[in-house]
């Protein structure tokens, strides 16, 4: 009985197994029918193959406003294709894309299997998009977004793809297609625009410079930032030694080859061309290549051409020579972010880096308006008095040893107030070691400094590990010119297609950042500093706040300064960075001199202009407030010693002092 029980007992379970594995296979069967159905009826959808290259003709010029209708620019990216035969392309630079974008495309069918798994498990940094499915979206307008469907789609369509053409013909369509920055599509025209040869002629540091821009052309645009251009390329040669498609002498050699472009001029707006570029990069990122270069686009920004003609005009007033340093303007309207003008160098054609939006600076003093607000939101009176001598302090790496601007103040007090009107370096160490630099850093960032921000107590006097843009320093300032409330950057108002359907459209509103009682107060502070401080070069008969910078061995000089409804962000120093300043026009570079001086001018010329009754300014700096009366005295100080000026000082200003401020001394130096 007991054996027979265990035979029975036995079979029940295998039952139960077959029963549960006929239900898996049920199940399997009906996933598989409805997937089957799904494909099915998915690739009833797909375009038909053969009208791919009408693709190519589609192209719909877009077309680029300012604030006032005018045109700006026109974007023609088909006209610069160039349609070459994969005979014409050198096996380096298809060994270098495929490296860089695709490195088992020789392999698959169109979709690689091996890297859609890995970077769903986070193992792959190359991403799962074959080139086949990347000619599939620039063939028929296939977005990189989208929910399962369309990625589903995408697959079949590289799949069809590669049953119905070779490997040589998909990867020749992708070269003739595929965008390399500057407008330029394809490898002919990206060769010519770049380096002044054809395609056929390119060298392997040359096929991987262009390779690794595919991945972000913004980003990696040897034009744009040859620095990171370069790194990319070095990246894309380590993958082809790893490939085995050149050897490691060939990479070595290569990589000593410096990034070196055609002295070609390149195409660029007669109006604003770095604003116009600024705006097209945005546009590439937020919709893609294709469809701001043939998607009809009308695109309507925020520039107001009267005021980058004033802008323009005063940077080369100030700084006519070639051989001067260049000037970097920004300029906002802080009630809303608006982007009113940009000059990012002196010449677009001959440099494309736009030192206003991408050129990342130390701002020296310029800086210290950030510890002045955490100062004020943490109850420090700008009555309160400081001890004005050198100061030295340990903190974590060492001691930090703080001497004020050419040695003056060297002993005595002042107060807050009368601190920042002369930029006080003693002071403002002092004032960051008691607030604590994690409290600075918030403020900056809440004002609108977007660049990275270490909490090291050195950022008290500008000394940052990457730098600041004019960009950011006027739209953080921008945040006190409007009574605490900080609104981004805004260029673009909204895009529609070339019927009237709106794309896109800005969305971004005013936030309040810091209490208005205390961007009241440190605005106020600022006043002083155009009124009677080291800001004097911007007074233009109406209230303006601002502050200036000067780096170390004067190699970067800053003015940021406000009214009620402009800020506007100058910075004087040499493309190529960290070269002293120590004789343009006869003096050493100070935010006080040239770059105050630019401001003075723009704003002169410019807020006329952009008045508008029906928007009064009502932030913190009112347009019409009089300057405060005060017992002054009227004194002459040398800009290089803060001492008393004699006949003899080169750089002088005048100001207006309390009679306890006033030096002591006649300068001696000169």
């Amino acid at each position: 009985m007991r054996l027979e029980g265990l035979s029975v007992a036995g079979s029940g379970r295998w039952i139960r197994i077959l029963k549960m594995l006929a239900g898996a296979l049920g199940v399997a069967f009906v996933v598989v029918l409805v997937a089957g159905l799904y494909l099915f009826e998915l690739s009833r959808t797909l375009p038909d193959l053969e009208s791919a290259p009408g693709a190519l003709q589609a192209a719909r010029t877009s077309v680029v406003y300012a604030a006032d209708g005018s045109v700006l620019t026109e974007w023609h990216g088909e006209q610069d294709r160039k349609v070459v035969d994969i005979s014409a392309v050198p096996k380096v630079l298809q060994d270098s894309v495929v490296a860089a974008e695709d490195e088992r495309f020789f392999e698959h069918d169109g979709v690689d299997a091996g890297a859609v798994m890995g970077a769903l498990q986070g193992t792959s940094g190359r991403g799962a998009s074959s080139i086949t499915l990347q000619l599939v979206r620039l063939l028929f307008d296939e977005g990189r977004s989208g929910g399962v469907t369309s990625k589903v789609r995408q697959a079949l369509m590289a799949y069809q793809l590669e049953a119905k053409t070779s490997k040589e013909r998909v990867l020749q369509g992708y070269l003739n297609m595929v965008y390399f920055g500057n407008g330029r599509y394809g490898v002919e025209s990206a060769a010519r625009g770049y380096f002044g040869k054809p395609a056929s002629s390119l060298t392997l540091a040359e096929s991987a410079l262009l390779a690794g821009a595919i991945r972000s052309p913004s980003r990696y645009s040897p034009t744009v930032d040859p620095a990171a251009a370069k790194t990319r390329r070095d990246e894309v040669l380590a993958r082809m030694r790893d490939l085995g498609l050149i050897t490691s002498e060939q990479e070595v050699e290569a990589r000593a080859t410096p990034v070196k472009l055609t002295a070609a001029k390149a195409e660029a707006s007669k109006v604003a061309p770095y604003f116009v570029e600024y705006v097209k990069q945005q546009l590439i990122a937020k919709m893609g290549s294709k469809a701001v270069f043939t998607g009809g686009l009308r695109v309507y920004t925020t520039l107001e051409p009267a005021a980058q003609r004033a802008a323009e005009t005063a940077v080369a007033s100030v700084l006519p020579a070639p051989a001067d340093p260049e000037c970097a303007l920004v300029a906002l309207d802080p009630r809303d972010g608006r982007v009113l003008a940009m000059v990012g160098g002196r010449d677009f054609a001959a440099a494309q880096y736009n030192l206003a939006a991408q050129g990342r600076r130390q701002p020296g003093s310029a800086f210290k308006p950030f510890v002045l607000v955490a100062a004020l939101e943490n109850g420090v009176s700008p009555d309160r008095t400081f001890d004005t001598s050198p100061y030295t302090v340990r903190v974590k790496d060492g001691y930090w040893r703080v001497e004020n601007y050419e040695n003056g103040f060297t002993t005595g007090r002042l107060t807050l107030r009368a601190a920042t009107d002369w930029s006080v370096n003693a002071v403002y160490a002092r004032l960051i070691m008691e607030v604590g630099p994690e409290k600075v850093v918030d403020a900056a960032k809440r004002m609108g400094i977007t660049s990275p921000l270490e909490p090291n107590p050195a950022i008290a006097l500008g000394g940052l590990s990457k730098g600041v843009s004019p960009l950011e320093m006027a739209s953080a300032f921008g945040t006190l010119a409007s009574g605490g409330m900080h609104s981004p950057p805004v260029a673009v108002l909204k895009v529609t297609d070339d019927r009237g359907a709106v794309l896109f459209a800005s969305t971004t509103k005013p936030k309040r950042a810091v209490a208005q009682a205390v961007a009241a107060q440190a605005s106020g502070m600022l006043r002083d500093v155009v009124e009677r401080g080291t800001g004097t070069n911007a007074r233009i008969g109406r209230a303006v706040a601002g502050k200036t910078g000067t780096t170390q061995s004067y190699r970067d000089a800053w003015f940021v300064g406000y009214t009620g409804d402009m800020v506007a962000a100058v910075w004087v120093g040499y493309r190529q960075a960290q070269v002293e300043m120590l004789n343009v026009h006869g003096i050493k570079v100070t935010g006080g001199s040239f770059p105050a001086m630019v401001w003075g001018r723009f704003a002169t010329a410019a807020l006329p202009l952009l008045a508008e009754p029906s928007r009064p300014a009502t932030g913190a700096v009112a347009a019409d407030e009089a300057a405060p009366a005060s017992d002054l005295v009227g004194v002459r100080i040398c800009r290089d010693t803060f001492l008393l000026a004699n006949p003899r000082c080169p750089d002088v200003f005048q100001v207006e002092l309390e009679p306890s401020l006033v030096p002591a001394q006649t300068c001696s130096k000169h």
